[in-house]
């Protein structure tokens, strides 16, 4: 949130030109930094919870020995295996947008000299959209 707000200042301050060339960088690197934090602290929360799903299944099983039927525990396990699915893929687009984020914040060119070039940018880009397209088409399928 903080990331798309600092965004819109920084649209306003250059449409309006209210600032000078510093100020309006300064926003836009504090954005970028705030955007870094949060591409990282999605994809941490996704993989916390694909690993829950694992417990989740395992934590099933037990209770399938102790007076379960069989068609509660498949539609259990069915719902399981969903969000896991659904998590593994959250986890590819997240790990694809950190990665742009990465290179938009330049952590490649300061560690490395040399940062990601349009191309490898653009099949990230394009990897992260086809994913998030591809989940919205299963929503509308259920």
């Amino acid at each position: 949130m903080v990331f798309w707000l600092l965004e819109n200042i920084y649209i306003v301050m250059k449409m309006l030109n209210i600032s000078t060339v510093e100020q309006r960088l300064l926003v836009k690197t504090v954005s970028r930094r705030f955007q870094i934090v949060g591409q990282l602290l999605f994809l941490i929360y996704c993989v916390k919870t694909l690993r829950r799903t694992y417990t989740d299944e395992s934590d099933l099983k037990v209770a399938a020995l102790n007076k379960m039927t069989v068609k509660y525990f498949r539609e259990s396990l069915e719902v399981i295996y969903r969000l896991r699915r659904d998590y593994l893929l959250n986890i590819v687009r997240a790990f694809c947008d950190f990665v742009i984020c990465v290179n938009e914040n330049q952590i490649p060119k300061r560690l490395f000299g040399i940062g990601l070039n349009e191309g490898v940018q653009g099949v990230f880009g394009m990897a992260s959209a086809g994913v998030y397209l591809f989940v919205l088409t299963q929503m509308r399928r259920i």
